[in-house]
């Protein structure tokens, strides 16, 4: 039992972080062909069904289908109320295991895992490393759900388990509710779904408990998806909430048709039904199964357009989220490559405009541990609108622009390096601080004044931003000279008195100064960059305020 136990707990562990390589990798591959490919394959309820059935076929899994498309969704490459017409494919594709011998999936990922991690520490496959890591990303994905299928599956197979399930074989309701809480334990209805073929194959069920079995088992699937998902926010639980609805919505038509029909107040409902489509008692739980998802997929699928909004209210777009979406950049803009490049650059004084989220976090980031969490997410978005305002400047590259456009755009593209530059800076200085902002000694006092000076060079860029104003420009220029002497006389007055701070501290202290050191550096030569953009952009009015939309 206990290697069943430490089996689930591994498979949990490479569930979530298959998940999260895969969405990495997705961000990365989220190029604007790719994400008009994804847009004309799931253009219309038909076309995005159909995926949803390929994708059930691929993954057998409404889970792993769930996460996989949570991370399209963060990187942009789909649209949620797309993906949510993708999941109503997916929940009737994968009632279809039900009907055939299951497809033993393992030699595949292994393979795909195999394969793809070797590609991805070899130089020769180097451009196409991030298509491996997403491979890889979806093989971690499958196999952890194997893994906590193996160590929690042989919960059902135990002696109480079908001996409980017969005793209350007379209880439609009690039978119910045994196959939900039996999902949260085997984390598989195609599990539930075969014990209860398997009890009915043995004459301990009858066509109508096997029905009851198949409605419990979508509802404690709705449960277990809202518990694997709670930590998801914005667009991603959005979708989320539709799987969860989805049986939700099955469940609130088909429990009451089937205990009406049970107690004789209707003549004709679900047993009525699947008793027309097979005789065999465990035939019936597959039917029953595929009854329940074409009801609650189809009836979610057609209150789609009421049910979006309502799942965007109650799981809003987070802030993060937000800044992460692009304001001015859209897919058909390279069409006016002038054009483009103006809303490019006006993007990326958006993105310089949002590192003050940034400063705000690592000066008072209130519990450490929450900062550290909000600091990753932060730099997450940002770095995501980065890759989506570099792909655009890579494309301009190769478009019929003027010399004077093309100066622009080499302009444009050296504040975009200095920009991830100190992203990159910024994230790893606030790490090394942020645990010792609360530190009444040496260390403490020394981590917020290099956060409070960088917090007002940053807000001060954020203003120039924003505004173009030739004042702050000017304020901001004296703000950011060099800084390696200040860093150094810091470095020798704290390092000196070495009873006043802690061997971890004084490594500490000599990392966090040359990182301010380099911060203030990339800083001053981000500042440079952008007043010789304001001043070569002012005649055409790209060195005035950023639009509402920023």
């Amino acid at each position: 039992m206990l290697l069943d136990v430490t089996t689930a707990l591994a498979g949990l562990g490479l569930f979530f972080l298959g998940a999260r390589t895969l969405g990495d990798a997705l961000k990365r591959l989220a190029g604007r062909r790719v994400r008009v490919a994804v847009a004309r394959s799931t253009d219309g309820p038909l076309k995005a069904a159909g995926m949803g059935l390929v994708m059930a076929a691929v993954t057998q899994s409404t889970q792993v289908a769930t996460f996989i498309l949570a991370g399209m969704i963060r990187a942009a490459l789909i649209r949620a109320e797309r993906a949510m017409m993708v999941m109503t494919g997916v929940n009737v594709g994968v009632c279809g295991l039900l009907f055939v011998a299951t497809f033993d999936v393992r030699i595949v990922v292994y393979a795909v895992i195999g394969l793809s991690g070797i590609a991805m520490t070899r130089a020769r496959f180097a451009p196409w490393r991030d298509q491996f890591s997403a491979l890889f990303g979806a093989g971690l994905l499958l196999f952890g759900l194997g893994l906590l299928r193996q160590g929690t599956v042989p919960i059902a197979g135990l002696e109480i388990v079908t001996g409980t399930m017969a005793a209350i074989s007379g209880h439609d309701i009690l039978v119910f509710l045994a196959a939900a809480l039996l999902i949260l334990a085997v984390q598989s209805s195609s599990a539930v779904g075969m014990i209860g073929i398997s009890l009915a194959g043995a004459g301990l069920f009858g066509p109508e408990q096997a029905i009851a079995l198949a409605f419990g088992a979508n509802f404690g699937t709705a449960l277990n998806m809202a518990l694997l998902t709670r930590s998801m926010t914005g667009r991603a639980r959005q979708l989320a909430m539709f799987q969860v609805l989805v049986n939700l919505v099955g469940t609130a038509v088909t429990l009451p048709l089937l205990l009406a029909e049970s107690a004789g107040l209707i003549g004709f409902g679900p047993i009525g039904v699947i008793a027309a489509l097979t005789g065999d008692a465990g035939r019936s739980v597959a039917w029953a199964f595929l009854l329940f998802n074409l009801i609650g997929a189809g009836l979610s699928g057609l209150l789609l357009p009421w049910i979006a909004p309502v799942l965007a209210r109650s799981w809003p777009v987070t802030r993060v989220e937000a800044d992460a979406q692009p304001a001015f950049l859209e897919d058909g803009m390279l069409r006016d490559p002038a054009g483009a490049l103006d809303l490019a650059i006006l993007e990326q004084r958006r993105l310089v405009a949002h590192l003050a989220h940034l400063s705000a976090i690592a000066a008072d980031p209130g519990d450490p541990a929450a900062g550290r969490v909000a600091m990753a997410q932060r730099v997450d978005g940002l770095l995501t609108l980065h890759g989506r305002i570099a792909e655009v400047l890579r494309d301009l590259g190769a478009a019929d622009i003027s010399a004077a456009a093309y100066e622009r755009l080499a302009r444009a593209v050296a504040n975009h390096q200095r920009l991830d530059g100190v992203i990159h800076t910024f994230a790893e200085l606030a790490g090394t601080l942020i645990d010792r902002l609360t530190d009444p000694g040496v260390m403490g006092r020394v981590s917020r004044g290099m956060l409070d000076g960088i917090d007002a060079v940053v807000m001060t860029l954020a203003e120039v931003a924003q505004s173009a104003d030739a004042d702050e420009r000017m304020l901001l220029r004296a703000m950011t000279g060099d800084r390696a002497e200040t860093m150094g006389r810091i470095r020798s007055s704290y390092l000196a008195a070495e009873e006043a701070l802690a061997p971890a501290d004084r490594g500490r202290l000599l990392l966090a100064t040359n990182l301010c050191e380099r911060l203030f550096w990339m800083l001053g030569s981000l500042v440079e960059g952008l007043e010789a953009e304001f001043e070569a952009g002012s005649e055409d009015g790209v060195a005035l305020p950023l639009p509402e939309a920023a």
